[in-house]
């Protein structure tokens, strides 16, 4: 992608009501546009970001066994009565009418509809046990949205859901979908501590809260002896404010249990003929949150820094003086070839300073920049600059690709 026909756009200002440097670089770099409070749209950028943090999320929970599918944002509201969460949930939940005056919601979750189309084909334990999973755009009324993407009104997630026939399956599908998320976070270079929650509205025995330390967040957490995790809130003894720790709820897994089985009678046929109900779990990961997340934990004062896995190019191709015929050419070619060795990268042929180029590329956070200059090219060489630590390194222009390759 050349520069100068992409449809990025940085600030040096990202306005007012900025609540957190996510925020702020969001803004800034061009990811995301605000439409009104708690709603954006995802530019370019962010919206390769997005997808490249989905397609891990979907390799790492395809091999979990999980199936993908996709199930539609209106909900009747039949089921959420049926599940006796209609009035519960409160006013975070958008209420809506069709024109034969039925009542629907906008999901804000998906428990309801996936029971009733479990319900719909499971009928003995031959079918069992299973864990489906989708990623969707889900809707919360937030009364007070924050930190640009970190609390929005519409923003996308992954709920994966397991129904197993008893406890024991219920925990061999819990631990395997935790050791995903664990592996998950490990590749988009998220730092996050499971901490022991509480089930809240959403019912169940048991949940876990993976919490990322950032002075963004909202939640309170206490790592005690033995390293176990735990909400402020839900911790009676005295604690020193020197072990108070505060983090971003990144992802949010429960043991449901019977919860809505019993309520919406889900249940299977055993061997001898008995009807039981089906015990579930359910998995949540915040995609679009996970955005302001991983700046939160990778930037500088220059702006940000992505982890290579999930930054919207692989390099960056700056040249100096791109107006001059022998780097023009020099700066295609190597353009070229890194295209045809399968690498994502923007050439950066905007006829502006090198500085002014230099500071929006640290803004954008780019991994590695590949500059090249006339200096160079008299040695056929060209810069190869890190964009996490700043250290520069001089490659051979006529083995680019190979040795880019090494590097990425």
């Amino acid at each position: 992608m050349r520069y100068s026909q992409a449809f990025i756009f940085t600030q040096k200002e990202s306005g007012k009501d900025i609540e957190s440097v996510s925020h702020d670089l969001t803004i800034r770099a061009g990811l995301a546009y605000q439409v009104a409070a708690g709603h954006y749209d995802f530019l370019p950028l962010g919206t390769k970001v997005l997808r490249k943090i989905e397609e891990i999320i979907r390799e790492e929970i395809n091999k979990t066994g999980a199936q993908e599918i996709l199930m539609p944002i209106m909900q009747p509201a039949t089921l959420w009565q049926e599940s006796q969460r209609w009035e519960v949930y409160g006013e975070e939940m958008f209420k809506l009418k069709s024109r034969t005056k039925r009542e629907f919601c906008l999901g804000p979750t998906h428990e309801e509809l996936i029971v009733d189309l479990a319900r719909a084909h499971v009928k003995s334990y031959k079918d069992l046990p299973f864990t489906l999973y989708q990623f969707g755009t889900k809707f919360r009324d937030e009364k007070r949205p924050r930190g640009g993407l970190l609390r929005s009104k519409e923003f996308v997630m992954k709920d994966a859901y397991s129904f197993d026939m008893t406890e024991e399956g219920l925990n061999e599908s819990y631990e395997k979908m935790r050791e995903a998320y664990l592996q998950i976070l490990k590749r988009v270079g998220v730092t996050a501590i499971p901490t022991i929650a509480h089930t809240g509205e959403m019912g169940g025995s048991f949940s876990e809260e993976f919490m990322a330390p950032s002075p963004a967040g909202e939640d309170k957490f206490v790592i005690g002896k033995g390293g176990k995790a735990r909400k402020l809130e839900d911790i009676t003894e005295e604690i020193d404010d020197k072990e108070i720790q505060v983090g971003i709820e990144i992802c949010h897994i429960f043991k449901l249990g019977t919860r809505y089985s019993m309520t919406m009678d889900l249940t299977y046929m055993n061997q001898d003929g008995n009807h039981h109900p089906i015990i579930m779990g359910c998995y949540g990961i915040g995609v679009s949150r996970m955005i302001p997340t991983i700046i939160e934990q990778h930037q500088d004062n220059k702006g940000i820094v992505w982890p290579s896995e999930i930054s919207p190019f692989d390099a960056v191709v700056i040249p100096i003086r791109y107006d001059k015929q022998s780097v023009r050419d020099s700066t295609d070619k190597v353009y070229s070839e890194l295209l045809r060795g399968g690498f994502d990268v923007l050439l950066d042929d905007r006829v502006i300073s090198p500085g002014a180029k230099f500071k929006d590329n640290d803004l954008l956070g780019i991994p590695y920049k590949l500059i090249i200059g006339e200096r160079g090219l008299k040695n056929s060489t060209v810069e190869l600059e890190h964009r996490n630590d700043g250290r520069k390194e001089i490659i051979a222009l006529n083995n680019i690709v190979k040795e880019f390759a090494k590097r990425k």
